[in-house]
């Protein structure tokens, strides 16, 4: 990662800033559910604010903190692969689900229950599209700026953390072996930001196991 001036006061900026604003994200987020309340559109309204509040903050990241690409490279980074190993994530853990006995999540079964058509719609555009933005650009984006260095290593060695730190975030879910899966949904995307350099293919990628979870439960 290149920061505008290599000083000390440059290097605090860069790691202090992502506890900033994720911190201004959660309480963009718990605002919106206060003032809304607990409708059948309150992810779509808390995710919206949140995805609202990114923006504003994202230029000035950009130009002030670290750089952070959208697109980055999309050929030769692997991504037929990254799309196959988050595939296989998702139907090992159905398999092993439906072995073990094991119940389905209900927070991924009670999505649409009791909603109209209208809280169908926004509730899709949320885990589809606001939820992908909004996480990719936390995690994949700003908290993993402040691991990518000259050294590939310091990298990986975010995209651990960052990812053990993904699942723990994830508190809606019960089962051990959903937490392993999201774990790996965060290390695929991860590994997809430190090899396309952007925020693309991480968010795409994040759809891809949004599919997957409501077609596979």
């Amino acid at each position: 990662m290149h920061y505008p001036h290599k000083n000390l006061f440059c290097y605090m900026i860069a790691w202090l800033s992502p506890f900033a604003i994720i911190y201004g994200a959660l309480f963009v987020m718990g605002q919106a559910v206060m003032l809304y309340g607990a409708g059948q559109h309150s992810m779509f309204v808390s995710h919206g604010a949140v995805l609202i509040y990114l923006l504003c903050v994202f230029f000035l990241y950009r130009r002030w903190v670290a750089p952070l690409p959208v697109k980055g490279q999309l050929r030769n980074v692997g991504a037929p692969w990254l799309v196959i190993a988050m595939a296989a994530v998702y139907i090992a853990e159905y398999l092993w689900g439906k072995a073990a006995g094991q119940p389905a999540e209900a927070f991924v079964s009670d999505f649409y229950t009791g909603k109209t058509a209208a809280g169908v719609l926004s509730t899709t555009l949320t885990i589809f599209i606001l939820a992908p933005l909004n996480e990719e650009t936390l995690f994949r984006g700003i908290m993993l700026n402040m691991f990518l260095s000259k050294y590939r290593w310091t990298g990986w060695l975010g995209a651990v953390l960052i990812s053990l730190l993904f699942a723990a975030v994830h508190t809606q879910y019960q089962n051990v072996s959903t937490l392993a899966e999201m774990f790996l949904v965060g290390f695929i995307t991860s590994a997809a930001r430190i090899r396309s350099g952007g925020l693309l293919l991480p968010v795409l990628l994040h759809m891809e196991a949004t599919a997957l979870g409501l077609l596979l439960g």
